[in-house]
């Protein structure tokens, strides 16, 4: 994969080659068209329904369709065209929504993987890790389609914040929306009388009953609101503070309640208690992240000197602003950044909640996010609408466990082991999804993406342990042989030569690039030949070779951009590549934990608690059906993700942007469609 020489394009050059004019259709999405219908139709603009299913690894699809456990998914492929497709190199969630996103890979629009890219840039990590305020540096196919005449309307599609103003349009920003803050305090939190529980110290609080009674305060920004729990007989709970009053049973969600801040900063939070035990005063007590509430008045106090100041106001998660209200009043129910339509991410790997609450949490959001889908798809209008799935997910990466996991036992196995919990939220996805096929035009198009697979993970490779053993990184002497692992802060910068971040790839602390580099440039490339071939000498755990690919940043991704990668990138046979190795096994047992340390030196670790579940071979899903595509028909040989947007451009009749990194599936077309007319024009003009 060569590096290719164009620039990156902007916004305003892009929408300078968009061409008008729409190709129409006009016949049941899944219905048997007639050919007739196809043609003779005035033309006009089609409307195409976008799901992104977060996590979706289509072999599974395949194969649970195909035992007849998953009627809707084996119906859209059955009347449509799908396929198992290759990713971007080594696609982690949000620089693969974003390759969606703009029809660019990395290299031309910046987005690499989960953090700032360097790792001195605190300004770039508090800001720009799943959001594309600093990131982002291309037009989005949403923009550009918007700008093209299309009305177009987005709901919780990931790395959208802050919300553009798309011509005609609505949006309402996903993952990567800051939301109320992301401190401890805003986050998931517990009330515990068990000194067992395992959850992070800023995230939760030990509580004990006198009389059935105890009192203890909600936390936010040093403000406290007093809070009193109650502890009844019949084993229920009476949380109150303010002017509200809620009594629960064990396990029982609480609906969405408000909290009034002293600094005029309103909330939306849910309560469930996990465990409660009146007769011997113990009790676990969930509180749901502090969300934004949608009533609140614009003119408050800052959410964030930064984000409210210099950025974006972090309200501003919706476009038009009123649409957030607008949503929470018809439907009830919105949950707010960060993030919307997932359960609380990171308080559930901070230890605070327990599985089954998780489990709740994500049929929960998942049915909340479609309601709201279903009322912007009847009250708003649109041609293209693309929403996203997440807590698909979040359920992998921490239900998704196999014997050596840490969290592994016979009890969970029995419990929640074979796959059953993916199995069963995939059956509730098929069911969720035929709800929301029964409301689309019947001339509609539907399609479903994804931007990984998933998986179990058996162990880690641990890059930074293994640099150390290379004698290439550090760390402090005071540290050394002290600490079971290490963190970045523990490095030496005076003595490493190479380190990883939490972003793919190997970085050399380059003298005067890195803050504190000590290679001279004249080592530069001596020293990523150096990594680049003992990377091809690894062997995984079970003897066999890791590395199927290793090599510089500049010749794996096209454009610029690629100075911001790992200096040294590589991949594993299996791992989270998303790049297909014919007659190799591909299982992602075997993941990368960039910027990771093994512990005790281990170079091939366990994953950690609650992060048991990765992204497998990280190949995408794709399903397509509506007038004209091709039936039963399996796209998947040289399939790949980035060829997408450009299909979808070119339903609408604009010529995809000249960098766009993918092409037009022409192969998903009826020849008689006028979509595959084209194909054959270009074939004979070749």
């Amino acid at each position: 994969m060569k590096r290719d020489s164009a620039k990156g394009i902007s916004r305003r050059k892009t929408l300078g080659t968009l061409a008008g004019g729409f190709i129409g259709a006009s016949v049941a999405g899944l219905r048997t068209p007639s050919v007739h219908a196809q043609t003779s139709k005035a033309v006009r603009k089609p409307k195409i329904l976008l799901m992104g299913l977060d996590s979706c690894q289509m072999a599974k699809i395949i194969e649970w369709a195909g035992q007849g456990k998953l009627p809707t998914f084996k119906k859209l492929m059955t009347q449509g065209s799908y396929g198992e497709f290759e990713n971007i190199f080594r696609g982690m969630s949000v620089d693969s929504w974003a390759a969606y996103n703009t029809g660019v890979g990395p290299g031309q629009n910046n987005f690499f993987g989960s953090h700032p890219w360097t790792l001195y840039d605190r300004t770039a990590y508090q800001t720009s890790g799943i959001n594309r305020v600093f990131r982002l540096h291309a037009a989005t196919v949403p923009f550009m389609l918007a700008e093209a005449g299309v009305k177009v309307g987005l709901c919780g599609t990931a790395m959208s914040w802050p919300p553009e103003r798309l011509k005609d349009g609505f949006m309402m920003s996903g993952k990567g929306a800051p939301g109320l803050g992301d401190s401890p305090d805003h986050k998931g939190f517990v009330y515990f009388t068990q000194a067992r529980h395992r959850a992070a110290s800023a995230m939760k609080m030990r509580i004990s009953f006198a009389e059935g009674k105890a009192s203890t305060v909600i936390k936010m920004k040093e403000m406290e609101i007093p809070l009193q729990l109650t502890l009844n007989p019949g084993d229920t709970v009476t949380v109150a503070y303010q002017d509200v009053t809620l009594t629960l049973k064990q396990g029982e969600w609480s609906k969405y309640v408000p909290i009034s801040f002293p600094n005029g900063r309103g909330a939306i939070v849910k309560w469930r208690p996990e465990r409660i035990n009146t007769d011997e005063g113990d009790l676990q007590l969930y509180r749901y992240r502090l969300l934004q509430d949608p009533t609140a008045p614009e003119r408050h106090e800052p959410i964030d000197p930064f984000f409210d100041g210099a950025c974006a106001p972090t309200d501003r998660w919706t476009y038009p602003a009123s649409l957030a209200r607008e949503v929470y009043d018809a439907v009830g129910y919105y949950r707010t950044p960060n993030l919307p339509f997932e359960y609380d991410y990171s308080s559930f790997t901070a230890y605070v909640q327990e599985e089954q609450t998780l489990i709740e949490d994500c049929y929960d959001a998942t049915r909340e996010q479609d309601d709201i889908v279903l009322w912007l798809m009847k009250n708003k209008p649109w041609d293209f609408f693309w929403f996203s799935n997440m807590p698909y997910d979040r359920l992998n990466h921490n239900m998704t466990r196999i014997d050596g996991n840490s969290d592994y036992s016979e009890e969970y196995e029995a419990k929640y082991g074979g796959g059953k919990v993916m199995l069963e939220f995939t059956e509730f996805i098929d069911k969720e999804l035929a709800r929301i096929l029964a409301q689309l035009p019947e001339d509609a198009y539907f399609m479903l993406i994804s931007d990984h697979g998933w998986g179990p993970v058996k162990k880690n490779f641990e890059p930074n342990t293994w640099l150390m053993e290379q004698g290439l990184l550090f760390v402090k002497p005071e540290v050394e042989g002290k600490k079971r692992t290490y963190d970045t802060d523990d490095i030496d910068w005076s003595r490493t030569k190479a380190y990883t971040l939490w972003n793919p790839g190997i970085y050399i602390n380059l003298k005067g690039r890195e803050p504190k580099g000590i290679v001279e440039y004249p080592e530069y490339e001596k020293l990523r030949d150096l990594i680049i071939a003992r990377l091809r000498e690894l062997k995984d755990p079970e003897g066999q070779p890791y590395t199927n690919i290793a090599d510089r940043a500049e010749n794996i991704y096209k454009g610029d951009y690629y100075r911001y990668a790992g200096d040294v990138q590589f991949c594993g046979y299996r791992d989270a590549s998303g790049i297909k190795v014919p007659g190799i096994k591909n299982d992602g047992l075997y993941q990368i934990d960039f910027g990771g340390f093994g512990r005790d030196g281990q170079v091939w670790d366990n994953p950690r608690r609650h992060f048991t579940g990765y992204h497998g071979n990280a190949l995408t899903s794709f399903i397509a059906v509506g007038p004209g595509i091709k039936k039963n028909n399996d796209v998947s040989n040289g399939g790949h993700m980035m060829n997408v947007m450009p299909t979808i451009m070119h339903l609408y009749g604009i010529e995809p942007p000249p960098n766009f990194e993918g092409r037009i599936m022409y192969e998903i077309f009826e020849s008689n469609s006028p979509y595959a007319k084209k194909a054959k024009a270009a074939a004979n003009e070749g």
